[in-house]
């Protein structure tokens, strides 16, 4: 097959594979412009680097948890794209690691990526997921007095309105 039968999804996959064949765990082609790449949490950092320096990926679009508590484990997902290489800029790469419930910690990608700044704040602060390394990692939608849990956590109760 050649070069140019290959999709740029496809491309993108073997790149990662070749680069981090311990730490890219599954692959997924979602459908066009999207793929899923599952990966050892301790590499985000090493791998983040590569898509940006290499790959061309240069900004991230949105940081999201996932909170699982029957596997004990919360997903981290992060929504990576590119601004400066046309040929790639509708490609979105999901990277997708799980964290475990406990204590969901994993190194912040800020430094690479500039726009993950309030991103992980927010899945900081709505799942528990500590960014190590992170300049400002502090609350940054829930209000000043709030002293509980993780709002996003499933098995957080809220009491009932009128009955606080």
């Amino acid at each position: 097959m050649s070069q140019s039968a290959i999709s740029k999804e496809e491309v993108t996959v073997d790149q990662l594979k070749a680069r981090f064949p311990k730490a890219i765990k599954e692959t997924k082609v979602d459908r066009p412009h999207r793929v899923t790449v599952n990966f050892e949490k301790d590499q985000i950092q090493d791998i983040a680097r590569f898509m940006n320096d290499e790959l061309g990926f240069d900004h991230v679009k949105g940081i999201a948890g996932v909170d699982s508590p029957a596997q004990k484990k919360i997903e981290v997902l992060y929504f990576a794209g590119s601004y400066c290489k046309p040929e790639i800029n509708d490609l979105i790469v999901v990277l997708k690691t799980e964290l475990p419930r406990d204590n969901p910690t994993i190194a912040s990608v800020v430094s690479i990526w500039e726009s993950a700044h309030f991103h992980e704040r927010e899945t900081f602060e709505m799942f528990g997921v500590k960014f190590e390394g992170h300049p400002d990692l502090r609350k940054l939608l829930t209000l000043d007095n709030w002293e509980g849990p993780p709002p996003m956590l499933k098995d957080i109760k809220f009491p009932e309105i009128g009955q606080r």
